[in-house]
Parts: structure tokens; sequence; C-alpha cells
């Protein structure tokens, strides 16, 4: 160790060091310690599993070490995650016990013994979130110890950066910093940033200096994209698990790679395409040894999968953004990308989860669909390459941040300087522009309401706690989140009065109006009416227009990546103008990326078709339009949220100008507008300005009647105390709040909102303005028999959101998906009889009939919870303990033994159904005790009825 950065601390810290078996330093190590140990601020940006945490924690224990030994919390460690809190916990402890200091977790689940001790006993080391961290603002007896503070360490600062969580942590900090009357050092860690300098800003507040290490590119990165041709192996499995080949193809190119590496993340980008890609491969092989992670899991679910990773038991995890953060899976060696990851820091914050030493590769491997998703896919491996991540956008002085902060520093003191709560609040880098005004706006506001949440001197320079001030608790530690509530509906079969399944509140904000139509659980049905938590719906034959149930939940593709995708084709297109061939252009582009031959060539097929036919490409400089029967395609590659908006615009031209109703889809890279009227003569007119240029003004009346714009604000109006957060709104009730709420705070930070993260008003307006002068080409091919080649791909997807197969075979595909998903099902297992096993097994793991290894009984509990809790209980009811008797643990373990023992493995079966209880399992198993079609049919209705239970008003 000689000669590192290790040199310079304290003995005791070398000593462990030593029996850790670090003895060198990785490069963020090197290179952070120096500025951490002169006290510096400081950023620290590196890939997973090159020893960040350590960077940044060894050297503030080595100055703790070195100061005089004092009561108070010395260093606050904050993570966005509540998973990491308990990954965090167990790596911090083994430092902190060898060097006799206190490290504790402080959350919002956070026993009310713990709490008590934490505030009598303070700990060496807080771990919180962001949220928890607000009650240290606010607790009597904690306050006065975190004031005590000298160091805050930020975990995954990018996570937090761009949202309101961050905004309002940012706000918070200032708070801490004047309730210590000082400053402390802050040190933040990220795994990717793409505007450090930015970040570096909203993580030390204005005017504080901060040094920025950036190792982030220390480690190489392995990235191609594959884009499987289907075999003959693939038509046979196809038609094994009831998919396309297409489909079977991705899966067998999967499974190979997987088999090839020690662990592989499997990432998707939404939660439906996690599950749907899971059971697709528990129905071709029970065995094969992945599993599931996202955050709609049980905590059992998903600590199972965590722990399975790093023992080795499984070969890989099917994942969504749950797994991008740096929860500790032990050693991962491959990351496969389902589908285009649609953001070049999404897709290098999953791939470097691989590789995890720093001197090991980070390895990705994309799976795409079809040419578009190709074209993108290649796009974002080379911006990658080339660092060019997307900027973050810090939010600008939101409102609704600042009303909450301002009630909590009422539940901290009773009276306030307005002048002074300025001044600490607008040093932090969001609330940079802040005005006196908005403070004094935002205060009034709180004061207008019914209940209000403070009180202005007539003066405006001191604002006070209301004398009936327990509604100011309430509503603040209330909405200690800016995390949306995500709100869920369920969808109802009108014409049976049967539950078909459960939407997001994205979704039905974008799609949720009657006549819409999406697919979900294989079918097309269309929405009669949308009524409080219920969407009514009714089956329809026609997929065309219907769109994929989850695709709320999308990423949305930044405009830079969809223009370059244009200007790929546009670069092949100017090389076969030059005379070259096809073959020529895709050898002379793939060799330019360094990427998979093959797969670019597949990608950019349609583009060589286009230009073979002597139609018009469209490009990051020309749009294209066409239409095919009812359906006008507007070829623009404008990224998600600018073709959302200009969606919107066109529909709403065409009403106003045309009296004509349209129905809209969209994509990245194209705008579908169904209507038997329209022709692209007339799309062009709308979109070229003929039919009027005031853009700016229809773009934010487009805005405000949005779907969009009414889900937001009630969120809004929620989270500033307004609307109470259990009241339910249905649309009129919408419509009066957005009336009542004009020219309010409430209804600024909706507009806000919709305009940062729905639609993009700017960028839309950008388009219109360079279509109107001639830089934008607007050509139309007309009115054509089948879409162009270019345009298939959306025509193949808005056809074939599901799998369009026979009733008969979607029944079997539904059956085949309910086994799989049933008997893969994963339960911890006990002997109700010797007391002395407890197990977890898969459902199909279990024997027939199950029986106890240790003793033989047939006496088999099944419970969902951790080995050692369930080995607690056992021990205390063995003692004859009468709180191990009355546990819920042992009841459930007795109820379920019973049906076990009578039934075998189908019980187990049965008992994993979503909402099926041991007595709704008996009626099941009394009607059927064999895993059936029958008895899958019957869990199946069981869990319906389950759903329409919970919703029942």
């Amino acid at each position: 160790m000689e000669g590192t950065v290790f040199d310079s601390l304290a003995k005791p810290l070398v000593r462990l060091l030593e029996e850790k078996g670090f003895y060198d330093p990785t490069l963020p190590q090197e290179k952070a310690f120096p500025p951490i140990l002169d006290g510096d601020n400081t950023l620290l940006i590196a890939p997973a599993g090159t020893g960040k945490t350590e960077a940044a924690f060894l050297p503030i224990l080595d100055k703790i070490l070195k100061s005089p030994r004092r009561e108070g919390i010395k260093l606050i460690y904050i993570t966005p995650l509540r998973a990491l809190n308990r990954d965090m916990l167990d790596r911090l402890r083994w430092w902190c016990r060898a060097l006799d200091l206190k490290v504790s977790v402080r959350h919002g689940d956070t026993e009310k013994r713990e709490r008590r001790k934490q505030a009598l006993s303070p700990p060496d080391v807080l771990i919180t979130t962001p949220e928890t961290f607000q009650l240290l603002l606010v607790g009597k007896r904690i306050s006065r110890h975190a004031a005590k503070v000298e160091w805050i360490i930020v975990d995954e600062v990018h996570e937090l950066a761009g949202n309101k969580r961050g905004a309002q942590l940012s706000l918070s900090l200032e708070r801490m910093r004047r309730l210590k009357g000082g400053d402390f050092q802050i040190i933040g860690l990220s795994a990717t940033v793409g505007s450090p300098d930015e970040v570096a800003k909203f993580l030390v507040g204005v005017d504080r200096p901060c040094e920025i290490v950036d190792v982030s590119m220390a480690r190489e990165i392995d990235l191609d994209f594959l884009y499987p041709d289907v075999t003959e192996e693939d038509e046979a499995l196809a038609s094994d698990i009831y998919t396309y080949p297409e489909v079977a193809a991705r899966l067998r190119e999967m499974r190979e790679l997987i088999e090839d590496h020690e662990t592989t993340l499997i990432f998707t980008n939404t939660r439906p395409m996690s599950e749907v890609l899971s059971s697709r491969f528990k129905m071709w092989d029970l065995e094969f040894p992945v599993s599931v992670h996202h955050g709609s899991l049980s905590t059992f679910a998903r600590r199972r999968a965590e722990d399975e990773l790093k023992s080795g038991d499984l070969k890989g995890v099917i994942c969504t953004s749950s797994m991008e953060l740096g929860i500790d899976i032990g050693k991962v060696d491959l990351c496969i990308q389902y589908n285009s990851p649609r953001q070049v820091a999404r897709l290098l914050q999953r791939v470097g989860r691989s590789g995890h030493r720093i001197t090991e590769k980070a390895k990705g491997r994309i799976i795409v669909k079809d040419s578009t998703d190709g074209m993108e896919s290649a796009v974002i491996i080379q911006r990658a390459k080339n660092k060019e991540l997307e900027p973050v956008k810090i939010p600008e002085k939101p409102l609704d941040v600042l009303s909450h902060e301002l009630v909590g520093m009422l539940v901290a003191a009773q009276e306030w300087n307005v002048e002074d709560v300025f001044n600490i609040l607008s040093r932090a880098y969001p609330f940079r522009n802040l005005e006196k005004e908005d403070v004094v706006e935002v205060l009034k506001f709180l004061e207008d309401m019914t209940r209000r949440l403070a009180w202005v001197r007539p003066d405006e320079e001191v604002f006070v706690r209301p004398s009936k001030g327990s509604r100011i608790f309430d509503y603040y530690f209330g909405t200690l989140s800016m995390i949306p509530e995500m709100v869920q509906y369920l969808v109802i079969d009108d014409t049976k009065d049967e539950a078909v399944g459960v939407l997001d509140e994205p979704f039905v904000a974008e799609y949720g109006e009657p006549g819409a139509k999406f697919v979900m659980s294989g079918s097309v049905w269309r929405i009669v009416q949308v009524f409080k938590d219920k969407v009514f719906v009714k089956p329809a034959d026609d997929p065309v227009g219907a769109v994929p149930s989850w695709v709320g939940e999308e990423i949305p593709v930044p405009y830079s990546v969809a223009q370059q995708v244009g200007s790929s084709r546009r670069e092949l297109v100017d090389m076969l103008e030059k005379g070259e061939s096809f073959e020529e252009g895709i050898d002379s582009i793939s060799r330019s990326l360094d990427l998979d031959e093959t797969a670019v060539e597949k990608s950019l097929k349609p583009v060589g078709e286009q230009y073979e036919k002597g139609f018009p490409v469209p490009d990051d400089s020309e749009i294209v339009l066409e239409k095919v029967e009812d359906t006008v395609v507007v070829n623009a590659c404008f990224g998600t949220l600018t073709n959302r908006t200009l969606a919107r615009f066109i529909a709403r031209r065409a009403a106003d100008e045309l009296g004509e109703s349209v129905a809209i889809t969209v994509d990245p890279y194209r705008i579908l507008v169904r209507s038997e009227r329209l022709s692209p003569r007339e799309i062009k007119a709308i979109l070229s300005g003929e039919m009027g240029k005031d853009f700016q003004k229809t773009l934010e009346t487009v805005i405000e009647d949005s779907r969009f714009f009414k889900w937001r604000i009630v969120q809004i109006a929620r989270r500033m105390g307004s609307l109470e957060k259990k009241a339910e709104m249905n649309a009129s009730e919408v419509d009066q709040l957005i009336k009542g709420s004009k020219n309010t705070p409430v209804y600024k930070e909706t507009f806000k909102e919709v305009v940062r993260k729905d639609l993009d008003l700017p960028k839309a307006l950008e388009v219109l303005k360079r279509i109107a002068s001639g830089e934008l080409g607007l050509s139309s091919l007309g009115v054509l028999s089948e879409p162009s080649p270019i345009s298939r791909p959306a025509w193949k997807e808005r056809s074939l959101t599901f799998e369009p197969v026979s009733p008969k075979r979607m029944r079997r595909l539904i059956l085949g998906s309910v086994r799989a998903r049933l008997l893969s099902e994963e339960r911890a297992f006990a002997c109700a009889e010797c007391k002395d096993w407890v197990e977890i097994k898969e459902i199909h793991e279990l024997s027939e009939p199950p029986t106890c290894p240790k003793c033989g009984s047939g006496k088999i509990g099944m419970i969902e919870e951790e080995v050692r809790m369930i080995r607690r209980t056992l021990d205390r009811v063995k003692g004859n303990s009468k709180k191990g008797k009355s546990s819920d643990t042992w009841k459930n373990i007795k109820q379920t033994s019973k049906l076990i023992s009578k039934y075998g493995k189908p019980a187990a079966a049965a008992l994993t159904g979503k909402g099926i209880n041991p007595s709704k399992a008996e009626k099941i198993l009394e009607k059927q005790n064999k895993i059936t079609d029958e008895f899958l049919d019957l869990v199946m209705n069981e869990e319906k009825n389950s759903l329409l239970q919970r919703y029942k008003s």
C-alpha cells in the first residue's frame, strides 16, 4: 500500500482496509480522497462497482476519528431508495462497528421505538431518504442532534437533480444550514450525469464551490445491438408458447446470452413488459433460472431476487429501473436491454451495473424488435460511446415544493420574517431565480384557503402559524413526498360486470376518453366511461388505433436522439444518390458505428426500399405525409414529447378549422391521425400555417385542455393543500378545479409541469415555425394502397399491438401464462409439526404430496416472509410462547398447512393467486383439486373477483 491515498488515513482505518483486502485504491478513490480530505464539496461521477461509496465514506471516517469525540449526528447519508438504505446500512455498519461508531437508518417505515432511541441517543452516522431528511428539521430532539452535522453524502444524485424530490431536498439542505448556523461539507455520488456542472450547482447551492471528480469513463464499455433472424427452432418454439416467431427469436437470443454469462440483468422499459417476458421464459421452461424484479412486487419477492442473484442461484433477473441504482446484487457480467433504452443516460446507467470492477468491461446488448427500434438503438449506442448524455433538466422554482417548505417552516417555528425566508430559500439552486413576490404570492394562496395554512401580516413582512394549527401538521406530514401518488383504475367489462385488469393514472390521463381503444390481456377494449376509480369498457374487434395498456409508462425518446435517427437515414440516402450500392452504404455505416453489420442492415433496409420506390425519405430535415385507408401518417423525427404536442395541435386545428374529430396515436418518429375525411393535403395546410399562424396560442390551449393538465392539476392541488388528499375527483369536479384555480400558483405550476414532463411546447413551436419558414421540408406521398416502407413498422405495431391469435390459441396462451406464473412463484414453506424445517421454494419444486424432509409430516404451511423471521416465530412456538402462538406468522402457517396437507401442491398454487386467501383457495380446490384448465379458470375468476372487491365503493 506504499505511496497511495490510503497512507494518509488514520491507522485504525488502514488496518480495516487490510482486513478487507483493499491494498490499492480504485481510480475514483485515488481522485476523490484529496478534495474530500481537504474539506471541499465534491461531486464524484464513477461507474457502479468501483468503490464510490468508500471513496466518500472513508475520508469522512478519517476526519471523525481525528476530531475530538462529541455527541450528535456527524454524517447524514441520503439515498433515493429505501432499498438502498438497507443496503448501505449493511455496508457501512461493518466499518462503524469496528471503529466504535453508531450507524442507523431512518425512513418512513422506521418503528417508533427506533425513532425514540435515535432522538435520545443519536447515531454518529444516519442513513435516510430525502423525504425523511425533512423530519430532522422539525423534530424537537432529533433536530438538535442533526444540527451538529458536519458531512452530508447524497447518493445517486442524478436520480434527484432533475425532479421535484431534488428541489425539495435542496430547500431542506438550506434549512439545515440555517439550523446549524453554519455550513457542512457535501459530497454527491453518481454513476452517470448528463450535465455535471449543473448537478454540482444543484448539490451545493448558489455561489458555493464544488470540485467535480469525473471518472465515469474510467471503465471500458462493450455495447452492441442484436436483431435476431427467425430460425426453424423459433417457429417451433413460437407454436409451443403461443407467440410470434419474431418474439421466439428474441427469447432464444436472450437465453443464449444468459447461458453464456454468469449473471445477467435483463432490463425492460415497463413493468408489464418485464412480466410478459418472465411469463414467456417460464412457459418455455419452468426450470430456467430467471426471475423478475420491479417496484410493484412485494418486498419478499424483490429481496429474494436480490439474494438469489448474489448467491448465484439465479442466472438472470428481468427488471425495470428498480435495478438501475446501486443495490448490491453481487457480480453481474452482462446487461441485456429488451428493446431500445430510449435514452443514453438510461443505457449507461443500466449497462454500468455489469463488470463490477473498474478493471472489467461493462457489457451491454440491446435486443431490438423492428427497424425503427434498431436504428434508435444504434444512435443511442453511438451517443453513449461519445458520452453525449441528455442534460439534466433541473425544475425551475416549483411552487408546490415552495408551499410545502413554507408550511414546514411554520411547523418548526411559529413566526418567520419573509425577507429571511427568501434569503434562505433562494440559495437553493432550483430556486436561484426566486423572487420575494413569489414567496408572498404562495403565502397569500396558503392564507386564502378555507382552512388556512399560513397567516400573513398586512405589511407582508411576517408570516405566522394559524391559531388553529393542527391542519398545518396534517398537511405537512401528509405531503412529505413529491413522488406523484399513482392512483390505479380498475378496468371493468361493461358487458359482463367483470374485472379485466388495472390501469395506471398516467395511461388514463393520456388515453382515457370514451371511444379510445387499448389492448389488455390480449384483447382490444373500447372505453365507454371513466367514473371515479373505474374504467368501463366493451370488447372491440378492430385493433386499429389501439394502444398497449402500458404505453403510458414509456420512457420518452428525446428530440436529439430522434433527430440523429433522421440524420442516419439521410446519410444512407446521400450515399445511394452518389451511386453507392445499399450494401456499400451499410458496410460504411456499420464500420463507422462499430456495430453488428447484420443488425444495421436490417434496421436501415426500409430506408433503402423507400429510396428504391422513389419516395422521399423522412429524416432530420424532412417531414413526409401519406394516407393509407383511414389513417394519415405524419413521418416526423422529433421524439416523443414534441410529436405528442404536434399531434394534439393537429387534432385541435382539425376540430376548429375543419370541424373534424380525429383519433391520434404517437411514437417518436410518427404521428398517426385517424380520420375518414382528412387528407395529407389538409394536414400539410395545418402544419405549414395555411390555417393560421397563431401557433403559440393554439399550443397553450392544447396544453390547458389536455388530459395531462387535468391529471397534473389534481396532484399539484393536493401537494399545495388546496385539495384534500383523499378527495375523489370525477371529470366535472376536475373541470371546476381548473376554473377555480385560474391565475393561482396551482394553475401556474401545473402548466409548467405539463410543459416540462408531458408535452414539449418550445420544441413544437420551433418545428412549426421552421415548417412555415420553409427551413423544414414537408412533402406528401398522397393516398397509398399500402404503407410506405418507413411507415410499415408503425402499421404493424398499431394493428398488432397484441399477438393476434385465434380465440382458441389466445385461451391457450392465457392459461399457459397463468400456469407458469403460479408454479414459478416463490414462497417460504415451514413444517407446522416439528417446527424445525423452513425453506424457500418455487411451487413447482414441491414434492407431491409436500412433506417435511426432517420429520416426514405433511403439515406444511406456506408464507411470504423472510426465513429468519419464520424461524424466530417457530422457536417461540416450540418454547410455548404466547407471543409466538398468537402471531400472524404462526396463524398463517397453521391455516395454510391444513389446505396443503389435504390438497397438496395445487393448494400451494391456488394460494399464490393474486388476492386469494385460504378460504377462497379452498372453494377453488373443492371444485377442482388438480392443476387443470378448469383449475386455472377458477383461479383467474377468483383473482378478478378479488380485484372487484378491492375497488368496491
